[in-house]
Parts: structure tokens; sequence; C-alpha cells
């Protein structure tokens, strides 16, 4: 059966809700979990569009200063909702506390239902959604999202299971080397925009092709991901012929093992611990399968900043070129490019040396 196959529409099931998704955060990492477990508890999904830079500039007006980019980008997508769908029944924000005993979410996850009743002041109820496991089963926090729409004990249960299903095959068609918005495209082309063919950049295609290059990219899957954040960097590289290693390549088994920074400390952070476990896997492993690493980085982000100190030090020890990408909403297009640019030029005159 083939990811596409099999999909659990609304015109299936009785829809009771109709519920908002925003397009932001970890969309970009549990929509397809999401949408199964919603639908199949007889919801109708309303998602909200790619981000645009007016989705950015409504966001960061309501947001505080300090707030980092992907927040204030998922403020922008909540107005949104609000504007333009003002007969939902509810929009869904998760509150991702931990998936472990081990690690928690940055306060700004943990807290984020509430700014949106209270900040954002939403007229529209606030489906919550909390995963914790500190506290409890992924499973009973199924069962208490069912329980605010009126299913059932057995039919959450059920809805998890098979939205667990769908979130596992979607893991395996993405680690195959296929992109976020393809994947989506590609199982809910009703529901999601197939990706514009962007024009070809400048430059000397026949050179960049007879030298390839591959590049890990490390950051969180709404940097990755949004282009509006990260001026649609992996299409960049991907037309200079770098082949663009994500953390979804990554196999699986990478991430079973907790990453022991020193002999006393480990990492405290969710969303970090998957960037040094990708780090180690490369460092130890397959430092021979990458040319060299992009880190993109919030601005404003304190886990960040400091995991990404300690992922630099250690692939400059091993001479693996690394270059940080802080990103903001004041990020300027021609800045990144040409940084990336060039960074990409001085991998690939080391890597080939008769490259003139």
């Amino acid at each position: 059966m083939t990811l596409a196959e099999n999909i659990t529409t609304v015109s299936d099931l009785k829809t009771k809700y109709k519920v908002g998704i925003p397009r932001a955060l970890y969309y970009y990492k549990f929509f397809p979990f999401w949408h199964e477990l919603l639908t199949i508890m007889g919801c109708d999904i309303i998602l909200s569009p790619p981000t645009n830079k007016s989705i950015l500039e409504e966001g960061s007006k309501l947001a505080s200063s300090e707030f980092c980019v992907p927040l204030k980008i998922y403020y922008g997508h909540v107005l949104w909702l609000i504007e333009n769908h003002k007969d939902l029944d509810y929009i869904f924000v998760p509150r991702y506390v931990s998936l472990n005993k081990y690690h928690y979410f940055c306060p700004k996850f943990l807290s984020l239902p509430d700014v949106v009743r209270h900040t954002i002041k939403s007229p529209i109820p606030v489906l919550e959604y909390e995963i914790n496991r500190k506290k409890r089963s992924n499973i009973e926090s199924a069962i208490i999202l069912g329980e605010q729409l009126g299913v059932s004990k057995e039919k959450s249960i059920e809805a998890y299971l098979k939205a667990m299903n769908r979130f596992n095959q979607y893991k395996e068609y993405m680690q195959k080397g296929n992109l976020f918005h393809d994947t989506m495209y590609y199982i809910y082309p009703n529901l999601v925009e197939k990706p514009k063919v962007k024009k070809q950049i400048d430059g000397d295609e026949d050179l960049s092709k007879q030298f390839p290059l591959n590049i890990l990219i490390l950051g969180h899957p709404y940097n990755t991901y949004d282009p509006i954040i990260n001026q649609n960097i992996i299409e960049r590289l991907k037309k200079y012929h770098v082949n663009v290693i994500l953390l979804e390549q990554v196999p699986e088994e990478v991430f079973n093992q907790r990453v022991q920074i020193n002999r006393k400390f480990y990492n405290y952070w969710n969303m970090e611990e998957e960037l040094l476990q990708a780090a180690r896997y490369f460092l130890l492993e397959a430092r021979d399968k990458i040319d060299g690493i992009l880190f993109l980085i919030s601005f404003a982000c304190g886990p960040d900043s400091l995991i990404q100190e300690l992922i630099m030090r250690d692939f400059k020890k091993i001479n693996i070129p690394f270059l940080n990408i802080v990103l903001d909403e004041h990020s300027g297009e021609s800045g990144l490019v040409t940084r990336v640019e060039s960074f990409i030029d001085m991998i690939r005159r080391k890597k080939y040396s008769n490259l003139t």
C-alpha cells in the first residue's frame, strides 16, 4: 500500500466540527499525524495558506520583539484563520511539553495554547492537544482530545493507532529523500498546493553539475521548510547541484540513543536532541558522507545558540566546513544567498583541487 492510498476522507465520516490548523511550527513535522487523528474523530480540516509576507508582518506586530520568527509566523497564521474562517468551531493548538522522560520543549511551545487564548485573544475556541510523556501516555492524550470533541474512548484509541500508522508511513517516505512540500502534496492534493517550480538561477550550471557536493542541513523543521524564513534555501542548493541531506533522511535508529554532552551533562531540550543525535552520527559514523554543514538557527533562540556552538566546535576539529545562518524577519535575501553561494564555492574548490 502506497503512502497516498487509503487516506481517511471527511466524506467517509460524519463531520462534527470544522477545525483550523495554522501552517507553522510543528505543522512541518506532525501534520500527517494531526490530520489523520482529527479526521477520524470527525473533524473537517481547514489549513492556513503557505507563509507570505503579510502573514509574517501581521504576526510580528502582535508578538513581543524578543520572540523568534517562527513564533511570530505562527501568530500570523492564527490571525489569518480568525479573519478568513469565522465559521471555524476550533483552532487546533497543540501543547508539546515532552516526548520522553528526559527532555522538555521550549517554554514557548509549552505555553502556546495559552498565548493564543490570551495574547491573540482568539474569538474562536482553542482545541488543545497536550503531549506530555512525563505525565501521561500518548494514547491518554488522544483520549483527552477526543473527550473535547465528544468522541468515545474506543474511537479515540482507534484514531490514535491509525494516526501513528500514517505518521510512520510519512516518515518512511521522507527518509527516502522526498522533500516535505512534495510529500504533503502527494498525500493531500486537495488540501495542499502543488510546489511551484522556481525559475532557474544564474550561474555556471555545467561547472556545478560536474562537481557535486553533499551538504547536511541542521535545523528545526519550521526553519528548514518554511520558504519565507529561509529564502528557499533547499531549492537554491539543489540548483547548484548540491545533494541536500536533511534530518528526515538520517536512519531512524540514530535518534534512539540519548546524547551525553560530557561526563556530567546531558541535553535538556527535546527539539535540540535530534540535532545533537544527527551531528553525532555524522561525526562518528558517516563523516565521509558530507562535505559541509549548514545550521539554520532562529534569532533569539537560546537553546539553538548553545547547541549550535557545541556542534560547530566538534565539526571544526575534523575540518568539516560549517556555516551558521541566523534567521529572523529582517533576513535579507541577497545577504543570505551571497553567504551560501560563497560557502558552496569554497567547499567545491577545496574538494576538487583541480577546479580553477
